[in-house]
């Protein structure tokens, strides 16, 4: 679930107050659906049945919404590189490395609208998306309190799991199949696995496969996850498991299977 999906969530409902003070502006949703235009028009054929997108944005904004964008830019960053790793993953687009979202204040933009620039880098540190001719970036300096580019953290890309054998698991006398990379298990309805105990976090714990084994993940919950009874900390952030573990996530009990 994506910014399309969790406006009811406290920092999407922030964000989408920053930008409704006037008509024509821009909201979150606005920003992820011309990005996912935009990697449709971008995406390239470079095999049978395989298409390359790219991984490293460069959103503009007019300087009205990015003065109010830039008080929530690492949410809203962040959400947005998880909505294009999952927009990639939907149509089937490879991505060349990590990605990701740099939202930059441009003057000659007026309010509402948006620019997109992208291309493809295995290593986004490499140097920033060279900037249009006809759209200068403007602002203060990088030694200003508040600077008029805000970078934002890489995302992995999403790259195709290499084969492994089925997970799934048991809660309540029902089995939920995991996604074939990673799983998130929370009390949120934005959770892949939604847990309604009052004592399970709203992200509580990640599943995810590294070299075709399962591994489990604390996501910072509030009341900790255990497997088999051990605790995950920060000694031990993260424990492999095998078919039959158990997982406890506040009262509920889930069962680890692997066929």
């Amino acid at each position: 679930m994506g910014l399309l999906d969790n406006l009811e969530r406290g920092i999407e409902k922030a964000v989408r107050g920053a930008f409704s003070g006037r008509g024509g502006s821009l909201g979150p949703v606005e920003i992820a659906t011309a990005v996912r235009r935009h990697m449709d028009r971008e995406s390239k054929t470079i095999a049978e049945g395989q298409h390359l997108a790219p991984n490293l944005y460069k959103i503009r904004l007019a300087g009205e919404d990015f003065t109010e964008a830039k008080k929530y830019g690492v949410a809203l960053a962040e959400e947005l590189c998880e909505e294009i790793l999952r927009h990639a993953e939907s149509q089937g687009y490879t991505l060349l490395g990590p990605v990701k979202a740099t939202f930059v204040k441009n003057t000659e933009l007026k309010r509402g609208q948006l620019s997109i620039e992208s291309r493809t880098d295995k290593d986004p540190q490499s140097g920033p998306v060279a900037p249009a001719q006809s759209s200068p970036a403007a602002g203060p300096s990088a030694a200003a309190p508040l600077p008029s580019t805000m970078a934002q953290p890489t995302v992995p890309a999403h790259q195709p799991p290499a084969p492994a054998a089925a997970a799934s698991l048991e809660y309540e006398e029902q089995s939920y199949p995991l996604r074939p990379d990673s799983t998130v298990i929370g009390r949120s309805t934005s959770a892949d696995i939604t847990v309604p105990d009052t004592g399970v976090s709203r992200k509580h714990l990640e599943l995810f496969r590294s070299g075709g084994a399962w591994y489990a993940r604390d996501l910072g919950s509030t009341n900790g996850s255990y497997v088999d009874g051990e605790q995950l900390t920060g000694e031990t952030p993260k424990v492999q498991l095998i078919d039959g573990a158990l997982i406890s996530l506040g009262n509920a009990r889930l069962r680890f299977r692997q066929s």
